[in-house]
């Protein structure tokens, strides 16, 4: 099952049960049926099977890790939607937090002492980005200068390419690869 399709059921679900709970409340206030007695009714039903309670509770988790997951995607969506807007004379042109890490990479791809890459990207409200890179580098890498080789590069490309301008480049290493030598 593909990632869409699971958001699309979770997504059914929750609706089935939002559905299901305003029924309830609707039949409630158009006097259907007495809260008194949906009340006995739940009553009975929850608490004469032992089995009943464990799908209540069942239910219940069910309905918790639902909101918690929806939440969760929301602030997923809400992150991998991100752009940085520039203004020019004739408008504007937004670039997606997406590509300014495709032209991350692509700089860092030219460094050979790097093994692993990863970037975030903070938009700021000022204009600009700020970036927080994490490293993994070889054996034997003078790291003070590699920092500073990859900041001036970045800085100058992203500025280059894109117009925006790169305020401040962080570079955390993670991890040095020691390769043996025979």
């Amino acid at each position: 099952m593909s990632k869409e399709s699971f958001n699309n059921l979770i997504f059914v679900l929750f609706l089935a049960v939002t559905v299901f709970i305003s029924g309830i409340f609707l039949a409630l206030s158009l006097r259907l049926f007495s809260l008194e007695s949906f009340f006995f009714k739940t009553n009975y039903l929850i608490y004469s099977n032992f089995y009943n309670q464990i799908i209540l509770g069942l239910v219940g988790a069910l309905l918790i890790f639902l909101v918690i997951y929806l939440i969760w995607q929301k602030t997923q969506i809400d992150k991998g939607n991100l752009s940085v807007t520039q203004k020019t004379s004739f408008g504007e042109v937004k670039i997606s937090t997406g590509s300014i890490k495709r032209l991350i990479l692509k700089v860092l791809k030219g460094a050979e002492e790097i093994t692993e890459a990863r970037s975030e990207i903070n938009i700021l409200k000022s204009g600009g980005i700020n970036l927080n890179l994490h490293l993994s580098v070889k054996q034997d890498v003078n790291i003070p200068e590699l920092s500073e080789k990859i900041q001036r590069k970045l800085k100058e490309y992203i500025l280059e390419t894109s117009g925006i301008e790169t305020k401040e480049i962080k570079i955390n290493i993670d991890k040095i690869f020691y390769e043996d030598k025979k």
